[in-house]
């Protein structure tokens, strides 16, 4: 009794992680995070009128990172469902990354955002996914 039964499409990570969770069910993250500290470049882009947009570049700061998702903060205020294009620095070795806002909380003079990955190609998935256990391994 209380032992979470694996199902076939779940890795044993995710059963892992779900036994770990607190009973409150705030935890929804199925994907293990690593804690990262990396200055990022943002690219942003808003629509205008006639269907054209406009983008600008910010800086920002990535908080933490999984295989589906990402926290970034920054002195720029954006708004929910924008879709960001994140750019590592070239040490990273990962290639620049589509991600739409889904959750907003302010931090003193900064934001921190809460993003999904948007339309990963299957090669970016697989440098992304060697990426974090990298660094995972470094932080153990």
């Amino acid at each position: 009794m209380g032992q979470q039964i694996a199902k076939p499409s779940e890795p044993a990570a995710v059963i892992e992680e779900k036994q770990a969770s607190p009973l409150s069910g705030r935890e929804r993250r199925r994907n293990t995070r690593v804690k990262l500290d990396i200055n990022l470049k943002l690219s942003i882009y808003q629509w205008e009128q006639e269907g054209s947009f406009s983008g600008q570049n910010i800086d920002g700061t990535l908080f933490d990172l999984s295989e589906s998702g990402l926290q970034i903060t920054t002195a720029a205020p954006l708004a929910p469902d924008m879709f960001i294009v994140i750019h590592f620095p070239q040490e990273a070795e990962l290639p620049p990354i589509t991600a739409r806002v889904i959750r907003i909380e302010t931090d003193g003079d900064k934001f921190r955002y809460g993003c999904m990955l948007s339309g990963l190609p299957p090669y970016v998935r697989i440098k992304l996914e060697k990426y974090i256990e990298e660094h995972i391994a470094y932080t153990l």
